[in-house]
């Protein structure tokens, strides 16, 4: 029944939802098309405005240019001139702009008008030129009607931008009203809606909220057990590697006992008698017993060796620090490799086991590093805080892709497993001909 209301309750949802986005899409269109009308008003209202400005420029041109020439008639000073003649070619200009930009008005001849400019020009230029021959000006009756008629026909073409004006915003105001009262509409539907939906959200984060307790009670009952699990494997894991490690130490002192004392007494054996040889048979016998002895100085070695991989001596007897100066300065002789250290002068913050742990995973490290990366150069790094140790060995071996590399060797798997048994971080950041950098931190406690 509860799911039958959850089904029922998501369809209602996503109807609404898509017909808000549909009201929304609208909308937003609706504004766009309003905002662009009232763009092309301004630019419309602009342009009428630009012309009413020419109009009045070029009116102003010619009062101007009168005002100048009627100052240089009664004083014969040339000084009034200069506003005639710089008024010449703007006059010229603003004709032409009459031209290209009131062709389509009916209610002035831009032909007629024109005429009547130059008309009103040439009597104004007649006057300036007899009187610069001194001779008296004819009456300024016709240059008065003239520009009388051009003022009436500029006053006629500046009413009828006005009066296209005025249709401009009369006709925008309309269309601005009625997409107004579409977007009212729009946003009372869409009001509307999401009240219904916000019931229906609401109904549904209810129904959730009960989810999401039942998830976060059962969750919380699986986290605590993965929590209890991850503790015993960790436990486990951590007793398998001490188990392991106590076995491989009581393998290490039976051979030191057992193993070792065969071969010293073999060693004596043979020394005595080599010793004890007579003369006459010291020519053929002794060879095979200083071969017998050489072996037996080869198997003491390979048994002393054995035993130091097995348990390290230093390492219980001075510290993981020295065991690891020990571990590098064996490198050179038994691979040829140079190792670099950055070792603490102490480490009693770290107890036995952990020693123990760091001293496997750098042995590790260095076996990979000789006998797969083919590396030249270690660096080997112990760094001691207050809660961790980070231990990190880094060769310029051959390098390969972490995420690539073979299951059948486990080496790393072993590494990373004896970190996790204290809780701890490991990474090993490698790439083909980059080498490889192992990090390994322990929490001390």
């Amino acid at each position: 029944m509860a799911s039958g209301r959850s089904d029922l309750s998501r369809k209602l949802s996503y109807v609404l939802l898509v017909t808000g986005c549909a009201i929304a899409l609208t909308l937003l269109i609706a504004s766009q098309y309003q905002s662009s009308l009232g763009l092309q008003t301004l630019k419309e209202l602009g342009t009428q405005t630009e012309k009413i400005g020419q109009l009045d420029h070029l009116q102003i041109l010619l009062v101007e240019a009168e005002t100048s020439v009627r100052g240089y008639l009664l004083t014969s000073e040339l000084v009034y001139l200069e506003s005639y003649r710089r008024a010449a070619p703007k006059i010229d200009a603003a004709i032409d702009q009459l031209h290209i930009d009131f062709a389509r008005y009916r209610s002035v001849d831009i032909a007629a008008l024109t005429m009547l400019v130059r008309a009103k020009w040439k009597v104004m230029s007649e006057a300036v030129a007899r009187r610069a021959l001194g001779e008296a000006t004819p009456d300024d009756m016709v240059g008065k009607i003239l520009m009388d008629e051009v003022r009436g026909q500029l006053a006629r073409l500046r009413d009828e931008v006005v009066s296209e004006g005025r249709a401009i915003v009369a006709s925008s105001s309309e269309r601005f009203r009625l997409a107004q009262q579409v977007g009212a509409a729009l946003a009372l539907i869409a009001l509307i809606l999401l009240l219904i939906l916000f019931t229906v959200v609401q109904r549904q984060f209810a129904l959730r909220k009960r989810v999401a307790e039942m998830l976060a009670s059962e969750n919380e009952r699986l986290e605590s057990q993965v929590r209890k699990r991850t503790m015993e494997l960790r436990n486990l894991a951590r007793h398998i590697t001490n188990a392991r490690e106590d076995e491989t130490a009581r393998l290490a002192r039976e051979l030191h006992d057992e193993l070792g004392a065969l071969l010293t007494a073999a060693k004596l054996d043979a020394d005595w008698i080599a010793r004890k040889l007579p003369d006459n048979t010291q020519e053929t016998h002794l060879p095979r017993v200083n071969r017998l002895q050489r072996t037996l100085a080869e198997g003491i070695a390979i048994k002393r060796r054995i035993i130091d991989d097995l348990r390290p001596p230093l390492l219980k007897e001075l510290g993981v620090i020295e065991a690891l100066r020990a571990l590098a300065s064996d490198a050179p002789l038994e691979h040829g490799t140079q190792v670099e250290t950055d070792l603490p002068d102490s480490a009693a913050s770290i107890d036995s086991q952990r020693a123990l742990t760091l001293f496997r995973i750098a042995q590790e490290a260095f076996t990979n590093a000789h006998k797969y990366a083919n590396a030249s150069h270690l660096k080997l790094s112990l760094k001691i805080d207050g809660t961790a140790a980070h231990l990190s060995v880094a060769d310029n071996g051959r390098g390969f892709a972490p995420t690539e590399r073979s299951r059948k060797r486990h080496g790393i798997d072993g590494m990373e497993h004896r970190v996790q048994a204290y809780g701890g971080s490991f990474v090993v950041r490698s790439a083909p001909g980059e080498g490889t950098t192992v990090i390994a931190s322990i929490p001390l406690h």
